[in-house]
């Protein structure tokens, strides 16, 4: 009976891993960019901490009310999530806004900085990436890793005695 339990606490926490792991790793296989969203720009619709699926796109797939992903500058690859509020053609730029902001950002985008255009935005999921790519969040993987081991090794230990 104990090696059957121990088993499957191990089997729950390597599943607990995996379904964690899935939604950052999986969409990535299937072409998309996963960010974390860190500040309240974008609120109530993205929330501080939640992660977004961002599809690569053309500039002129995008249109006004569509939340794309950019660049911030030329001189640094930080990227930021707003809305685009207007398109100019003529300068090959967007105009971006951040829901939560009372204005337009005070820099248009170029088209040549557009990352990609948001498909999906799940809160708190950016939370939990950071964490889980922090050295905390990797030791702390590492260490369910190794306790599920000698979790199943004990369990086949008792067993054999049970035999």
């Amino acid at each position: 009976m104990v090696p059957k339990i121990l088993n499957g606490i191990g089997i729950l926490c390597m599943a607990v891993m995996i379904l964690t792991a899935l939604p950052l790793t999986l969409p990535k296989l299937l072409g998309y960019q996963i960010y974390g969203i860190t500040t309240g720009s974008m609120e109530p619709e993205l929330p501080k901490g939640s992660a977004v699926y961002v599809k690569k796109a053309e500039p002129e797939e995008i249109r006004p009310g569509d939340r794309i992903t950019f660049v911030m500058g030329t001189d640094t690859d930080l990227v930021t999530t707003h809305r685009v509020v207007e398109i100019d053609e003529e300068n090959q730029q967007f105009i971006t806004k951040g829901d939560a902001n009372a204005s337009a950002d005070a820099q248009p985008v170029k088209f040549s900085r557009l990352v990609g255009k948001v498909v999906l935005g799940v809160p708190m999921l950016g939370t939990v990436s950071l964490y889980l790519h922090s050295s905390r969040g990797i030791a702390v993987c590492a260490g369910i890793f190794i306790l599920v081991l000698i979790l199943w090794g004990i369990a086949a230990k008792m067993k054999l005695k049970e035999s």
